[in-house]
């Protein structure tokens, strides 16, 4: 079953990450879903993602972003059928 979240936030938290074998410090970030409030407001989901996995999703959005815009029609006047 498919759950529709309202609102999002994307979190980077300092002490949140994993520490690299040459001491560098790899940050992650957190992608949090959020339900619109009210009486059957859904607890939040979160996930976080390294780096390469946050670029990768935001390639991914905005790849579907575009073909939306592309695909998504205005509607026509009643009475104008121009087909």
């Amino acid at each position: 079953m498919t759950e529709y979240l309202h609102t999002y936030n994307v979190v980077i938290d300092p002490e949140q990450g994993e520490q690299l074998p040459d001491g560098t410090w790899a940050q992650e970030v957190t992608l949090v879903l959020v339900d619109a409030p009210g009486p059957d407001c859904r607890r939040p989901v979160a996930v976080t993602l390294t780096p390469e996995q946050a670029r990768e999703l935001g390639f991914e959005l905005l790849a579907a972003a575009e073909h939306a815009a592309r695909t998504t029609t205005t509607p026509q006047p009643e009475g104008d059928d121009q087909r």
